[in-house]
């Protein structure tokens, strides 16, 4: 059984394969033209601002993907769009503002300038992907990569690698005038967050876990090892989840859209059981291709990184083929209410991540790799156990 929307998925997948190839296309110019150390600068950039982007909105653009009532969804989603822009600046300024003062290095500011816009591409991915509009939702997402490429091109026949960094921030707001931004009345945020707090209190504490694991820990590593392991962190971590980028947000905005409009307790477990089959048949042969492919690829495409970021790939490909399964279903627990199991799966992924980072300190990235797949894994099987039991279960 296929997801519904099969040809807005394929659209979806293949404006996700265009974000990554635009990160990739960003990762190998940088590394080959001013070295493993500015890579590391920009990655780091870009993993803080995509932490506090996820964060200012309070989840409330992902509180209006989730319910049933329009009206109150546009609600919600504008709501979101006012924390964005609102908190955003203010990160902003605070951000530049400790740049100029010497207290944190410029690619921090630089990321501190793209968090506003970046919280508003998600605000409009989620409100697309709400519609079903998979591959809108992903075009979005993909608009602020792709913009990076041609401004990082600049910055090297320019021979200004200064630029870099600055090239997020650009990019980011760059992309936002391009996009339709809808308009609705200005909702009374207190008194939606007072109807929303529990779920919006459980999902922002789960996704502020969640986005520390998956990003954080770039920013952790390049604390405790510097630089440039911090680049083969970002760099190995990207290459070993692509296959679940790929396929896995798409299937995720698809499989949310089918369950919420579910009839019935036996209808969205069928929707959920299919899902997981067709997800775990696809996911052993692309990581097997993967790690195949990876070991003679990777060195000669990133020689500023070379057969370290080959080793930090295998090691963490096991757990890209188990997370690829787990991530499509885990909203489940909190769709049916579950939001302490849902919390104590974030919970258990921010230890293992930051748990992982401090072995950066002595055995470098390839440490990293080891400690987090191992740890990891066992958290998504998890995550696919509690995913099963809460659809199965009664409202």
């Amino acid at each position: 059984m296929s997801l519904p929307g099969a040809p807005s998925v394929r659209g979806a997948v293949g404006w996700t394969l265009a974000q990554h190839g635009a990160f990739f296309a960003s990762a190998w110019l940088v590394s080959w033209w001013a070295g493993a150390g500015r890579f590391g600068e920009w990655s780091q950039a870009l993993a803080l601002a995509t932490v506090l982007a996820a964060l200012i909105t309070l989840r409330m653009e992902y509180a209006g993907q989730l319910d049933a009532r329009a009206p109150r969804a546009a609600s919600l989603f504008a709501a979101a769009r006012r924390l964005a822009l609102g908190l955003g600046l203010g990160v902003a300024a605070l951000g530049i503002g400790a740049a100029l003062a010497g207290a944190v290095p410029w690619w921090a500011g630089a990321g501190a300038l793209a968090v506003a816009p970046l919280a508003l591409v998600q605000v409009r991915a989620a409100a697309h992907a709400r519609e079903g509009r998979v591959a809108a939702a992903a075009a979005v997402r993909a608009l602020p990569a792709i913009c990076m490429v041609p401004l990082q091109a600049a910055a090297c026949v320019l021979q200004a690698p200064d630029a870099i960094a600055w090239s997020l921030p650009v990019a980011a707001w760059a992309s936002l005038c391009v996009m339709r931004v809808p308009r609705h009345g200005a909702p009374r945020l207190r008194r939606l967050l007072r109807a929303r707090w529990p779920f919006l209190r459980t999902e922002w504490l789960g996704l502020a876990l969640n986005t520390a694991a998956n990003h954080g820990q770039v920013l952790a590593v390049g604390l405790v090892a510097g630089d440039a392991a911090a680049g083969v962190i970002a760099l190995g971590m990207r290459v070993a989840m692509l296959p679940t980028s790929l396929v896995g947000l798409a299937w995720a905005d698809g499989l949310r859209a089918q369950v919420v409009a579910s009839g019935s307790r036996d209808q969205a477990q069928a929707v959920v059981t299919a899902a997981l089959r067709r997800m775990a048949g696809v996911s052993l042969p692309m990581h097997l291709a993967g790690a195949m492919a990876a070991w003679w690829l990777l060195p000669w495409l990133f020689p500023a990184q070379g057969r370290e970021l080959a080793a930090v790939v295998l090691l963490l490909l096991p757990l890209g083929a188990v997370r690829m399964v787990a991530s499509p279903v885990a909203f489940l627990p909190a769709w049916r209410g579950w939001l302490g199991w849902s919390l104590l799966g974030q919970c258990l992924l921010f230890t293992a991540a930051f748990g992982a980072a401090l072995a950066g300190a002595r055995w470098g990235a390839e440490g990293v790799a080891m400690a987090y797949a191992a740890a990891a894994v066992c958290v998504y099987m998890g995550y696919i156990v509690c995913a099963l039991r809460a659809v199965r279960a009664d409202t």
